[in-house]
């Protein structure tokens, strides 16, 4: 999906602009040999289909590691508060039931916790929890997705660079055109005449 047609049509821009580079100096490179011009037209290449390549990667590096640290995330854990701790029960039950709703929301569990008569009682969500959850995996969801496609952005820069040289390699075998010299011209020869 393309967030912004701005930076898509730069991304496509210079990317055409780099594999044509990289196609015409390996292409240059192998048919003529080393010379200044080429070498710099297609290591100019290289290095962006690199810098590309690596955003891409690090976008999906960062992404996983974002999506790892929320998924594993649990909720803290209910501290068991007896009864003779002091503590109030009212404040004990809406501890528990916090942490329970933290827990169902992160982690689609449901959780139990301690009623006010020191019973275990087993999380029940309402609307706005599950509307919450849904939040939570809708954003995972986005997440995992933009990952891949920046893997997927990663892995087309280097397929993409790879025919290029592949491509400037074979057409390097092509034969070059030969040019007709003035002087290899017969003296009645009417094409060159006028």
């Amino acid at each position: 999906m393309i967030e912004n047609w701005v930076d898509f049509g730069l991304e496509a821009g210079v990317g055409a602009i780099a594999f044509a580079c990289l196609f015409e100096g390996t292409r240059r490179l192998c048919a003529f040999g080393v010379q200044r011009k080429t070498v710099l037209l297609t290591l100019v290449a290289v290095c962006v289909g690199v810098f590309y390549g690596a955003l891409a990667c690090r976008k999906y590096a960062d992404l996983r590691t974002t999506l790892s640290v929320n998924q594993q995330r649990p909720a803290p854990k209910q501290s068991l508060v007896h009864r003779s701790s002091g503590t109030p029960r009212e404040k004990t039950e809406a501890f528990g039931r916090e942490v329970a709703r933290q827990r169902f929301e992160q982690l689609g569990t449901l959780g139990t916790y301690f009623g006010r008569n020191g019973e275990i009682r087993t999380f029940t969500p309402d609307q706005e929890d599950l509307l919450r959850r849904e939040r939570t995996v809708a954003y995972y969801a986005r997440v995992e997705y933009a990952a891949r496609s920046s893997l997927a952005e990663a892995l087309l820069w280097l397929i993409m660079s790879a025919i290029s040289v592949v491509l400037g390699f074979a057409m390097s075998f092509d034969r070059r055109p030969t040019r007709a010299r003035p002087d290899d011209a017969l003296p009645g020869d009417a094409s060159l005449s006028s």
